[in-house]
């Protein structure tokens, strides 16, 4: 074909260049399409004529054509190029080949269609085609196949390219394999065994792996056999499987679905009952039948189950022999599974023993071994399953140790294994086992189980109706022996009264010899004394066919009248008639005697305790009342028309005032132990209204003559009144009677049972706080005694609110409360002690439109197993109280074993500060106070004294070491007593010459001093002695003393200021109050606590509070001091603020006052911050 071409090329080169494109294209079209087969170029050639143009065969070929450059560019198509892309045949003209198919790109066109190209020389027909990926000019991408041809033009190779859209074929094609591969999972995956068979070769052409488990052949030899080779001989109808023509196949055939039983077998010949259905594939030529089988083995065993129960029913029903029913039982039992044998085993009366009652198909040997089977923990299967109320398995009888005894004979008879049910009559009472024994050792299967215990019901059915029948015939028997023998007279007789027969109690009880003569006396009417009582008889036994307890007079053989109680009924036959009358009749002719002595007896009775001021109530030995007394309706609220009868615990609900619990009533006690009960303390009676009345009562049991308990009497009577004034003396002896709260004795008492159930349980711990409001003392003395009474009810609201309602508050005198936490672990009690201090801190106290705020210091004890005494946790919770004070007040402390050694060595402190009063070790330092601002060249002088002690070996002792000990054991009165005569004889400015000192010495007071009345006295007195120039004493009083104190400590400042001393109220500001009480001081001075100076540089909250103090008081007239200056710029800034004194380490240290000459001009003149 190649060299065709080259051929003529040069003839083709003699006529115009584009004429030769066009007849050589056409060429190599008809060739290509030739080659094809699959177009009709050729024949559209031929029916064409001559001159019909090429375009238009050109355009009629199905598949896009194109002609293409080397380089890519499209130089030719058809129209169906217009239709595969979405584009005019003049857009695609011109255009490169990529733009329609993307696989070009990047790549020469070459070797692009190099995999699709073909020959044309060749003149065997062979395409190389294959799929691409082409493009449309809207974007839509589809699946194209391919074919090219190369011809060598002049200037260039041209290339043919024929493509065709299968995109759609390519949908079938999977649509189609999706559609095989489904199939083929729901043949592989379906439950049931599937053949295929070909009908013609009478051969199976497919099968599943169920089919060939089910028939335990392989898929090789499955498919090479035919239906013969899976089916037995004969199927269980007698037909023979093949030879007789049912129609199956045929049916199949015709689009029917045939579905029938058929006997299979296996490889190994076993056979296998199976449902088979038949459903016609559509396979072209052949005829093929998809078959479905399902094993209906475990069907078929069902079905002759449940047939075989049903017929065992039928045989309980029919009562057959119980032999007969039981080996029935065990025969059915057996079909359940291959390799059964069983036995029914009943159990004796004394539920110990198990004896084999049937077993058809064991040995007699093992049978006679069974019997007489223990019933215990280590029994056999049989025992065990009665021991423990359940099924026992028994996997491997050969491992069992409790079946030692029988491994031999067991083994000898192939009994592998056992499995026993128990077999239950009514109310699940066992009554004997069903036993399955096994020919090997396993464990039954679920479905062998259910039947199994399906089977022991039925087995607990047959021997439940043979205990019954038992029963009945026994009852039959003593039936005859009651009416032989009973006390009470019987008869039968016709409804007109005949006489048909009587037992000898009522001959005897009647006077007559015998029976028969008292038939012959005539009718039952001739008996009553009085004829209307039998007419009574007779009208009720028609209407209602029954009498009860009809009391009548008779009259016996020798005329004397008895008096009987008759109990009749009516006697039917099967249409309802009333055929005779029975019943009995019992002599109360003794009994009517004693009932009227009786009745005398308990009408006298009656009126006394009709009299009497108590509750009386009697009952009967079951407890229920036959007898309540005016007294006892009014207190229970009961009448004795609706108490009559009713249970005493329904009538008198009694329950202890204090658990709330009920009280078990004295009369049940009574009656169950025979003596005399007295209810308990505290027992109340709640009424049928509700209503609660405190009793007291006693119980005594009633006997008759020969001391058999027949009933009880209760006397109870109303202790309200009584109650009510213990009540109230018991309320007044335990609680506080301004909060409410238990006081602290009551406290202690609950303490006690904390501490006991410690000493029984090491585990467990409860938390005791011990609360002492820091400023009680001010509100006392600011609002009077009724605000303090206020402010204690409020803090116990607080406290209350947050405990739990099982702990205990007690209010444990003055301003000190106490808390038991029961069952809490340190942690938590030091959780509850910081809310209860958050609490009362955040509490505002308004009393007459002023308020004021409260701390508290609590004091936490953790009593434990350890804690040896009440008293021991109330002074720990103490000394932990103390300890929260030394703090700082308004703090919490968890008590230490260190905290006790704190106070032993504080009161070590007593006597060393006792020493050194009485040694003169005593020392004062004093630190001056500077004046800054524009005043500071002109202002006096102002010195502090601080006190200081020396130790026994000389050595000096800081404040804070005794001080604490001197406030705690009220020795700071000595103290300040020491200070100030000190100062007034050795320091203080004397002179006669100036109405106004020339310096002022402050002398710091504790609120110790304040408030004892003759430190006032001490005070003046020396004042006077001295005769001080005004201004020369300044003493200065913590703002903490003043408030706690205020009344006392406001007359104190009044009378020394009348004499010339002045006031300077220390670390103001550390108060929440600290403006309230401002305006109730007559002071000179405040001294801002130093913990606002330290940080007012650099801290903006601390700055505004020293301005706002400073502010305060120069608008009160009072001057300020600073307090803690360590550094020049925290002086300039309160310099800037306006504070006009300052004072601290900045400005001096403090020094012994054996260098103080604050008169002399060298100390005046010297700087003082040197």
């Amino acid at each position: 074909m190649q060299t065709e071409s080259n051929e003529q090329r040069p003839d083709n080169n003699k006529e115009h260049s584009g004429q030769l494109d066009l007849n050589t294209l056409v060429e190599l079209l008809n060739q290509h399409y030739d080659k094809m087969q699959t177009t009709v170029s050729r024949s559209l050639a031929q029916s064409l004529p001559a001159s019909t143009p090429i375009e238009i065969i050109f355009d009629s070929v199905t598949d896009a054509l194109l002609s293409v450059s080397a380089s890519g560019i499209i130089r030719n198509c058809n129209r169906v190029c217009s239709r595969y892309f979405d584009l005019a045949k003049e857009d695609l003209i011109g255009s490169e080949l990529g733009r329609i198919l993307p696989f070009v790109e990047g790549k020469t066109l070459p070797c692009s269609l190099e995999p699709f190209m073909s020959d044309l020389d060749d003149t065997h027909i062979e395409f190389n085609s294959g799929e691409v990926d082409a493009v449309s000019g809207s974007g839509r991408q589809f699946v194209a196949e391919i074919n090219a041809s190369k011809l060598s033009g002049v200037d260039e190779d041209i290339f043919v390219i024929s493509l065709r859209d299968v995109t759609d074929r390519r949908d079938a094609e999977r649509i189609l394999r999706d559609n095989e591969e489904r199939y083929r999972a729901l043949v592989e995956n379906a439950p049931e065994a599937i053949l295929v068979l070909d009908v013609d070769k009478n051969r199976f052409s497919d099968a599943n792996d169920n089919a060939c488990l089910l028939f335990n052949l392989s898929r090789r030899r499955l498919l090479s056999a035919g239906p013969e080779a899976i089916s037995p001989k004969m199927q269980p109808d007698g037909t023979p499987s093949f030879g007789v023509r049912r129609g199956y196949i045929d049916r199949a055939l015709n689009g029917e679905h045939p579905t029938f039983e058929w006997l299979h077998k296996d490889a190994n010949g076993k056979e296998i009952p199976c449902e088979v259905r038949f459903s016609r594939l559509p396979s072209g030529d052949k005829r093929l039948v998809r078959v479905s089988i399902t094993d209906i083995s475990e069907r078929k065993r069902n079905e002759e189950l449940s047939y075989a129960q049903n017929k065992i029913l039928e045989m309980i029903a029919a009562s057959t022999p119980f032999d007969r029913t039981m080996r029935s039982i065990c025969r059915c039992t057996e079909k359940i599974s291959s390799g059964l044998r069983t036995a029914v085993m009943l159990l004796d009366s004394t539920q110990s023993t198990l004896s084999v009652e049937e077993a058809p198909s064991l040995p007699d040997a093992f049978r006679v071994q069974l019997d007489h089977t223990r019933v215990a923990e280590n029994a056999i299967a049989c025992g065990l399953a009665v021991h423990r109320s359940r099924e026992t398995v028994v996997r491997n009888i050969s491992t069992e140790l409790a079946w030692k005894g029988l491994h031999a004979s067991a083994e000898e008879h192939k009994i592998r294994a056992c499995w026993s049910f128990p077999l239950y009559a009514s109310a699940g009472h066992i009554i004997g086992t069903l036993d399955a024994y096994v020919d090997e050792p396993r464990e039954p299967t679920t479905d062998e189980l259910d039947k199994l215990g399906r089977m022991a019901k039925l087995a607990g059915i047959a021997i439940k109706r043979e205990i019954d029948e038992e029963k009945l015939r026994s009852s039959e028997s003593r039936y005859r022996g009651l009416f032989e023998n009973v006390v009470d007279g019987v008869y039968i007789s016709s409804r007109e009264g005949e006489i048909i027969t009587v037992n000898p109690a009522l001959v005897d009880m009647l006077g007559y010899e015998s029976a028969e003569e008292l038939k012959g006396a005539g009718r039952t009417t001739k008996l009553y004394v009085n004829p209307i009582d039998r007419e009574r008889v007779f009208a009720r036994l028609e209407a209602q066919g029954f009498v009860r307890n009809f009391e009548a007079r008779l009259r016996r053989k020798d005329g004397r009248e008895i008096v009987v109680l008759e109990n009749s009924r009516a006697v039917y036959n099967k249409d309802g008639v009333i055929v005779a009358h029975e019943g009995t009749i019992t002599d109360i002719t003794d009994r009517k005697v004693a009932e009227t002595r009786v009745f005398e007896e308990k009408e006298r009775a009656q009126v006394t305790l009709q009299s009497i001021g108590d509750g009386v109530i009697t009952t009967d030995a079951a407890g229920c009342i036959d007898y309540i007394n005016p007294v006892a309706q009014d207190l229970s609220g009961w009448d004795i028309r609706s108490a009559r009868g009713q249970p005493i615990e329904k009538i008198l609900t009694i329950i202890n005032e204090h658990t709330r619990s009920t009280v078990e009533n004295p009369v049940t006690r009574c009656l169950k132990e025979g003596r005399v009960i007295a209810l308990a303390e505290n027992s109340v009676l709640i009424a049928k209204q509700g209503v609660e009345i405190p009793i007291q009562d006693s119980a005594a049991p009633i006997r008759d003559r020969i001391g058999n308990i027949i009933g009880a009497v209760m006397v109870f009577h109303d202790v309200s009144r009584e109650t009510r004034l213990f009540r109230q003396l018991s309320y007044q002896a335990s609680h506080d009677a301004i909060t409410g709260l238990i006081n602290r004795r009551e406290f202690e008492n609950q303490l006690v049972a904390a501490l006991e159930s410690t000493a029984s349980n090491g585990q467990l711990t409860h938390g005791v706080l011990y609360v002492d409001l820091d400023q009680f003392k001010v509100v006392n003395d600011t609002f009077g005694h009724t605000a303090g009474d206020e402010l204690l009810s409020q803090v116990t609201e607080i406290i209350q609110s947050n405990i739990r309602s099982t702990d205990i508050l007690a209010r444990l005198g003055g301003d000190e409360f106490g808390v038991l936490l029961e069952r809490c672990d340190e942690e938590r009690a030091m959780d509850v002690a910081e809310a209860i201090r958050s609490a009362i801190e955040e509490h505002r106290f308004t009393w007459q439109e002023a308020f004021t705020n409260v701390r508290c210091s609590i004091g936490v004890v953790v009593v434990t197993q350890e804690s040896p005494s009440v008293a021991s946790v109330m002074s720990s919770a103490d000394v932990a109280c103390y300890t929260a004070k030394d703090m700082g007040r308004n703090q919490t402390h968890l008590y230490r074993d260190s905290d006790a050694s704190v106070r032993h060595e504080e009161m070590k402190w007593v006597s060393r500060i006792t020493s050194a009063v009485e040694d003169n070790r005593l020392e004062l330092f004093y630190q001056p106070i500077i004046t800054i601002g524009t005043q500071h060249d002109s202002a006096p002088g102002h010195y502090e004294l601080l006190l200081r002690m020396r130790d026994e070996n000389g050595e000096l002792v800081q404040p804070d070491q005794f001080i604490p000990a001197a406030e705690r054991y009220n020795m700071m009165s000595t103290l300040d007593r020491w200070v100030v005569k000190q100062s007034l004889e050795k320091l203080a400015d004397r002179s006669s010459d100036h109405d106004v000192a020339r310096f002022t010495l402050a002398i710091n007071l504790s609120g110790t001093s304040l408030s004892e009345d003759r430190f006032l006295e001490f005070v003046v007195d020396e004042l006077k002695k001295h005769k001080l120039p005004k201004g020369a004493i300044c003493f200065e009083i913590t703002e903490t003393a003043a408030i706690s104190n205020l009344s006392r400590v406001v007359h104190f400042m009044q009378a020394l200021k009348a004499l010339g001393c002045k006031f300077s109220l220390d670390d103001f500001g550390s108060g929440l109050s600290s403006f309230t009480y401002l305006k109730n001081l007559p002071v000179d001075y405040i001294k801002i606590d130093g913990q606002f100076i330290r940080n007012v540089v650099d801290n903006s909250v601390d700055e505004s509070m020293v301005r706002a103090i400073n502010q305060v008081g120069q608008a009160m007239g009072i001057e300020t001091i600073a307090e803690r200056v360590e550094n020049l710029a925290v002086l300039d800034k309160l310099a800037e603020l306006g504070v006009s004194h300052a004072q601290g380490y900045y400005i001096a240290r403090p020094t012994s006052v054996d260098s103080f000459a604050p008169w002399s001009a060298t100390a005046h003149a010297a700087p003082l911050m040197a």
